[in-house]
């Protein structure tokens, strides 16, 4: 052999030698990365959200009239209910005595009316225009409403662009009497001046009554604001307040005369609760909370206007004007807001002595810059809103605007709305149901409540309650579907439940062991995933019992989950969520959790305690 073919057989070995020592490094590697990942995932613990959350229920969206804005709903009786609403420059009101299920023939609450201005020498009619109303219940049964009223008037020019001026501005706040049901006539004004809107009536414990708006910083003579010398632009807009102690029929706001020889009147008396310099506040919301007033307004303290609150106590209200960042006066979102967003025109409603809820309009993610309405909520002291949702799933073409919030009944929020849907011109009036869902203590395995609810996203909705036992969790889910898709069995393709159990109760950022997600179809098939170290991995079903009933709205299903079965069941209390799977048909449906669940994170489920 020669000495040439020799050291190209050593070269040889050598290079296999090496690509088999290489390959088995990278074997090794891989082993040693692999070891590593399973070593290294910590599951991270994650304080619970926790307190009450809103679900929408998309089936009691309701159209209330063909047309309308601004709309106001009262409730007055355990079956009665009133809204309020403008339309084409008059305020209307409409009644129900079913609890909403069917409305009365509108009528006329604030009139449209006019009056007459001075142009240069000569006079013109100015437009009164009734708009933002609102309306509430005296101690005695009787009601009061408000609006406010815009000036708008058109005069000739003759110039190449146009030959015609139209103006409009707010300017004056009316309150009417309604008595054993019968509209009192005529409304009373109650303040006047360039930039007078947005009114807010509250009564006190005592009595008395509160009624804020929105006002101008600048006084003006009655005969200025009634003069087309008036330059309608409006500065530094403030949050100002009147007040009556005879039941609204007589307020703390009154004509001044002033000048040298008294010859010019302006309104005077109105107490300003909160202002900030070279900025505008406007839309005032009052509510009663404890032995607190608190008040949401929007402000535009940095680039758009963003929803803040100021308390002061019942017993000394406002002894001094809010001018600025003070502890009386704060942001209302637990975590800042993009200030490019608009977040405007609050409704602050308190539902109890803990919880209160703030809406407001906003055009943050929305395509085409249009407005719809989100709701937020406090379950301390109106203070670090946060668990934000959408009542109205219209199209983000669709224009919702000039929200409020009524408390239907202890679990029941009304949320409404104008909006200029369906056909995105002629605005009406629509309200949706929402259901206040808190954590849950469950003390039997006998199921009688179904606190539960999912249904924001169509028609179909689920009711589920909780039971348990020294043995077992019991589940019953009660579904609404009138077209229900069974899944084939295995697949999760159809229609059907999730169930989400933290039965460690860990509250993870992710999923771990000792949490689990049970699918049971509407059929009663069963499909199981345990958590494992961040991600779902199928497990068996066995020993999970189910019993599936059609009902004349859908199908109802009672779920047994033996305890053995759940790692490291918490007998002290769990994390819970469910998910409805929804489908038109095999091609097309959606899943939807709980409000404010997230598939992947126990922390966001609902707190379930044992007792």
């Amino acid at each position: 052999m020669s000495t040439v073919k020799l050291q190209n057989i050593i070269f040889c070995i050598i290079i296999i030698c090496g690509t088999i020592t290489l390959l088995s490094a990278c074997h090794k590697d891989e082993e040693v990365e692999n070891s590593i990942d399973e070593k290294t995932y910590q599951p991270i613990k994650m304080t619970p959200t926790s307190g009450v959350r809103l679900a929408w229920d998309y089936s009691t969206l309701n159209q209330l009239s063909v047309s309308g804005n601004s709309p106001k709903m009262l409730r007055i009786s355990d079956t009665s209910m009133i809204t309020v609403y403008e339309d084409e420059g008059s305020i209307y009101l409409i009644r129900s005595e079913d609890n909403g299920e069917s409305w009365s023939r509108p009528e006329v609450l604030f009139k449209k009316s006019s009056h007459y201005g001075k142009h240069l020498e000569y006079e013109i009619i100015f437009e009164d225009l009734m708009t933002q109303p609102d309306i509430i219940q005296l101690e005695n049964g009787d009601l009061i409403a408000a609006c406010s009223v815009q000036y708008y008037y058109m005069y000739p020019i003759e110039t190449a662009d146009q030959d015609t001026v139209y103006i409009e501005y707010p300017a004056s706040i009316l309150v009417k009497h309604i008595s054993g049901g019968t509209i009192v006539e005529p409304g009373q004004v109650v303040y006047t001046n360039l930039g007078c809107q947005h009114p807010e009536l509250l009564q006190l414990p005592d009595g008395s009554l509160q009624l804020y708006f929105t006002n101008g910083n600048m006084p003006i003579t009655l005969e200025m604001i009634n003069s087309t010398e008036l330059s309608p632009e409006i500065k530094e807009q403030r949050i100002d307040m009147i007040e009556s102690n005879d039941g609204g029929y007589t307020w703390t706001g009154f004509i001044q005369e002033i000048g040298p020889d008294g010859q010019d009147e302006r309104w005077a008396g109105a107490k300003t609760v909160v202002s900030r310099i070279h900025k505008n506040n406007i839309g005032p919301s009052a509510q009663i909370l404890k032995d607190e007033i608190v008040l949401a307004f929007a402000d535009d303290k940095t680039v758009t206007f963003k929803p803040y609150i100021a308390k002061t106590a019942i017993s000394n209200a406002w002894p001094y004007s809010i001018n600025g960042d003070t502890p009386d006066r704060y942001y209302a979102f637990y975590e800042l807001r993009p200030e490019s967003k608009k977040l405007t025109m609050p409704t602050l409603l308190t539902v109890s002595p803990d919880v209160s809820l703030l809406s407001y309009d906003t055009n943050e993610n929305r395509k085409y810059n249009t407005q719809t309405v989100e709701v937020v909520v406090s379950d301390e002291s109106a203070k670090d809103f946060t668990k934000a949702t959408r009542p109205f799933l219209f199209p983000d073409k669709v224009n919702a605007i000039n929200n409020s919030l009524m408390q239907f009944d202890e679990k029941t929020i009304v949320a409404i709305t104008s909006a200029n849907y369906p056909d995105f011109e002629a605005y009406a009036l629509w309200c949706i149901k929402g259901y206040l869902i808190d954590d849950l203590e469950i003390s039997g395995s006998e199921i009688v409540e179904y606190p539960i609810f999912v249904g924001g996203l169509s028609a179909s909705n689920v009711r589920v309650g909780l039971g348990v036992d020294a043995s077992n969790l019991y589940i019953s889910a009660d579904v609404t579907d009138l077209t229900p898709i069974e899944a084939e069995p295995g697949t999760q393709i159809g229609d059907g439940v999730y169930f989400y159990i933290d039965a460690a109760n860990l509250s993870l950022l992710d999923v771990d062991e000792g949490i689990s997600k049970i699918w049971v179809s509407s059929n009663g098939d069963v499909s199981r995933w345990d958590g494992q170290k961040g991600r779902w991995v199928t497990s068996s079903a066995d020993g999970i019992a189910v019993i599936t009933t059609s009902t004349e709205s859908g199908y109802k299903l009672d779920v047994t989950i033996p305890k053995s079965r759940l790692t490291n069941f918490n007998n002290s209390g769990i994390r819970f969520a469910v998910g409805l799977s929804d489908y038109s048909d095999v091609n097309e449906g959606t899943v939807e959790l709980l409000s404010q669940c997230k598939d992947l994170r126990s922390s966001s489920w609902l707190g379930v305690t044992f007792k």
